[in-house]
């Protein structure tokens, strides 16, 4: 591996810097990476089609199972374009097959429901490890990596979801107005045209994150290696050395080994966080206080640049360098009563009257606090018998079937509306002479056929609801051709010819002759 090439600056990041940095690796490579995605996934996913032929619900489940493997080539081109040798199409010819074919029965059985497939698919296709040796490769990079990498496949498999719903919404909106169309059924699949677009969208949402994905498992990968190998420190030595050859300083390098073995400060200087218990011997001694190991590097590298010896002036100069400033102050939280915990024989100051006080605050609120909690589901509970009791009454009191309005439209179903219907529309109103129709039909829908129609039920809806409900072919065709002529009339100003319409005149009252009261 040729980490001098490699065209990312490595660096020891947390978990979402290290996602991010796959995110920008996507980014800066679409054209590879996504051309690797599609040559291998869109035949794929076509292949699948044809194989579920008529069955074509079953093709997400399987491009769901084969995920592992179509992420292999993502990988591929990821590892290759990092260190800067972009794969040509007879290198890609040569190395996929054995690429897909190597351990994909264990991908695709007890592996595949791995939450953290991204993170170890570098450790079976980078590095081509298994069995016992993989294991132990894993348990050395899981032991602060697994984590994120589970929560990268939870944020990633709700971003599909939410990508594919943003998709058909995106479709829905760009509907034209003539087009009756709801959103439900745009999510239908009871056809074959549905579960093919659903299919598509499917397709599309899969194609827009799992690059980001592998892209994101990879540089987690990275960034665990980086932590456990320092190969930040390794490029920073190379391009020391590459400096101090270039300036005819060579023989330097041999001295700046030998001298930092030298300038190695005690352990207990590093590790010390409280100060060391005086000697039983000498009680009354005063301790020297601790410096921070920051304190102690500065004042080593001062004390080299006083030196006389040029060897020791090189190595305060070596020191110096940006590659080799290791010593930060990191601030954490943590809880007041850590100190105690750290240094036994500390003993907690006396509280003064400001912390009583603030003590006795907390009690109080929290004893509030408790009180309102009982008082609250005291009087919860109180009332609840009085409200049970006039919901009961209330239902009651409600009728058994509500009326059913057609649409706020004041109008009696009679006999005679079907002669009212065609003589608005002698009038020149044929808009309101189906409307007339149409509401008329549904208030005898409701009130003749004991059909459930909501106010709030589309054209196509009523249409579903009589096919399914009703066994009589005649009136589920009048109702059909009605609303059509509906549809048209209303909302593409294109009303049918007075053929047609004095026809459904006609034939209206042999479905709804016996009506009831149409309700106000």
């Amino acid at each position: 591996m040729r980490l001098d090439a490699i065209a990312v600056e490595l660096r020891p990041r947390n978990a979402w810097e290290a996602t991010d940095l796959g995110a920008a690796m996507v980014r800066r490579w679409p054209g590879p990476v996504y051309a690797a995605w599609f040559a291998l996934a869109a035949p794929l996913f076509l292949l699948l089609h044809l194989i579920c032929w008529n069955r074509w619900w079953l093709v997400p489940w399987l491009l769901w199972w084969l995920k592992p493997l179509l992420d292999r080539p993502l990988l591929y081109v990821l590892g290759h374009v990092l260190f800067g040798e972009t794969p040509d199409r007879r290198q890609v010819r040569r190395d996929w097959p054995g690429l897909l074919r190597r351990q994909a029965f264990a991908a695709l059985t007890w592996r595949r429901f791995d939450a953290a497939r991204a993170f170890t698919l570098p450790v079976d296709q980078l590095e081509g490890r298994a069995g016992q040796a993989r294991r132990q490769r894993l348990r050395d990079l899981s032991r602060s990596g697994r984590g994120p990498a589970v929560w990268l496949t939870v944020v990633c498999l709700h971003l599909e979801i939410a990508l594919d719903f943003a998709l058909i919404a995106l479709v829905w909106m760009l509907l034209p107005d003539f087009v009756t169309v709801e959103f439900s059924d745009l999510l239908d699949d009871a056809d074959v045209l549905g579960q093919l677009w659903l299919n598509a969208i499917g397709f599309c949402g899969l194609s827009l994150v799992e690059p980001f994905y592998v892209a994101a498992g990879f540089a987690l990968y990275l960034n665990r290696r980086v932590w456990l190998e320092a190969w930040d420190l390794e490029l920073g030595f190379r391009r020391l050395a590459a400096r101090l050859a270039r300036s005819g300083r060579a023989a330097a390098g041999v001295l700046l080994a030998l001298g930092l073995g030298l300038l190695a400060i005690p352990a207990t200087g590093f590790t010390a966080d409280a100060p060391p218990r005086a000697a039983p011997s000498a009680p009354a001694e005063k301790a020297p206080p601790i410096k921070s190991p920051c304190q102690q590097r500065r004042e080593r590298e001062a004390q080299l640049a006083r030196a006389a010896s040029p060897v020791k002036q090189a190595l305060a100069e070596t020191l110096r360098e940006p590659e080799l400033r290791i010593c930060a102050q990191r601030d954490r939280w943590r809880w007041r009563d850590d100190d105690a915990s750290d240094a036994p024989d500390h003993q907690p100051p006396d509280r003064t009257l400001a912390q009583r006080f603030a003590a006795a605050v907390e009690i109080l609120l929290w004893f509030a606090l408790g009180v309102f909690v009982v008082l609250a589901g005291w009087e919860g509970l109180r009332r609840a018998p009085g409200a049970l009791v006039r919901a009961g009454r209330r239902r009651a009191a409600a009728p058994a079937t509500p009326p059913v309005r057609g649409r706020n439209d004041a109008a009696s179903p009679t006999t005679g509306l079907g002669d009212d219907a065609w003589r608005l529309w002698v009038q020149g109103q044929p808009r309101q002479a189906l409307k007339l129709l149409y509401r008329g039909s549904l208030t005898g829908l409701a009130t003749q056929y004991a059909l459930p129609v909501q106010t709030s039920a589309t054209e196509e809806e009523c249409l579903r609801l009589v096919a399914a409900r009703l066994a009589d072919p005649g009136l589920l065709d009048f109702f059909h051709r009605l609303t059509r002529a509906w549809q048209a009339t209303a909302y593409a100003h294109r009303p049918p010819d007075p053929a047609s319409a004095r026809a459904l005149c006609e034939e209206w009252p042999r479905y709804f002759a016996a009506g009831g009261a149409w309700p106000a």
